[in-house]
């Protein structure tokens, strides 16, 4: 009997020494850090880390296009941030590509069909506004939309550049 007991002591030790050395995984910190450049892709991913980053201390934030779209098919979730921005006081240049000849000619036509575009959006970035929430970081953000002439030479969009403004 003494040795059972001592064998169960043991057996019961060891447990307990194995489960005293069991140590819980730590808490997942947010390791994403606020990025200055967030590349476009159409998905959740990109609308979650230009919110990050637009919420930081960052003075400008670079969403550069992977496929360089015409200005009239810029994607709708591009749109939606623009619109956004526009909705919440900020302003919305377009830096037309630099010319060949140094004479930079003037599409009006160009900047209509932007604006055009965005106010057609108006149903669109409700429907995203109930759907997410993190486009209350644009507030106190303007945007410059570069452009740039492809092999074609058709004028594209490059990307878009977020600025934070001063305080007002």
């Amino acid at each position: 009997m003494t040795r059972s007991f001592a064998f169960r002591t043991l057996l019961v030790s060891a447990l307990l020494c194995l489960l005293a050395a069991c140590e819980t995984n730590p808490p997942i910190a947010n390791t994403q850090e606020a990025a200055p450049e967030v590349a476009f892709l159409d998905l959740d991913k990109f609308d979650h880390q230009l919110a990050q980053s637009l919420s930081s201390p960052l003075k400008e934030v670079n969403v550069p296009l992977l496929e360089h779209v015409s200005p009239n098919k810029m994607p709708e979730r591009l749109k939606v941030w623009l619109n956004h921005v526009e909705k919440n006081g900020g302003k919305i240049q377009v830096q037309e590509p630099p010319s060949s000849s140094g004479v930079t000619a003037k599409n009006p036509f160009l900047i209509f069909s932007l604006i055009n575009a965005m106010k057609t959006l108006n149903d669109l970035s409700k429907k995203a506004e109930n759907e997410k929430n993190f486009f209350s970081n644009v507030q106190g953000h303007d945007v410059k939309i570069m452009l740039a002439n492809n092999a074609n030479n058709e004028v594209v969009v490059e990307k878009l550049v977020f600025l934070k403004t001063a305080a007002k």
